[in-house]
């Protein structure tokens, strides 16, 4: 339970940091977005990062990058984001973190569309999260 948690509390963290990054200002018309759209693949463990980046590698020719960060990194940049909250940074734990295969598609490629690809690609308990700078933004 715990660890489902800590996912879901970073994926929200995640979306919310990435969002806010691009958000527009509610007085301001829209910004063009500062973050290319990512495709992130939550998994449990860091072993399986080097087989997941290369098999989305060698099936996409549609990936600008693949990057990968480890549970304990994901660790890192929680504290990070919450150094300002005592509380939360409490409850987090390393383990409760998720290891992440970050895919960026080439420019043009719909991150919806690779989501979607990548979603049958790696089933659960592999989870994907699009960050679509439109959809974050509201527009779409």
């Amino acid at each position: 339970m715990a660890l489902v948690l800590g996912l879901v509390a970073v994926a929200g963290v995640g979306i919310l940091l990435w969002s806010t990054t691009t958000a527009p200002t509610p007085a301001a018309a829209p910004q063009p977005c500062l973050k290319p759209d990512e495709v992130d693949i939550y998994l449990h463990n860091d072993t399986d990062l080097p087989q997941v980046q290369a098999q989305v590698l060698a099936t996409h020719q549609d990936v600008e990058s693949v990057t990968t960060q480890t549970k304990q990194q994901s660790y890192e940049d929680f504290r990070r984001m919450f150094a300002d909250q005592p509380d939360v940074l409490k409850t987090a734990r390393p383990d409760a973190m998720p290891a992440l295969v970050k895919v960026r598609p080439k420019p043009g490629v719909s991150a919806s569309a690779l989501g979607d690809i990548l979603t049958r690609q790696f089933p659960p308990p592999a989870e994907i999260h699009r960050l679509i700078c439109s959809e974050l933004q509201g527009s779409h």
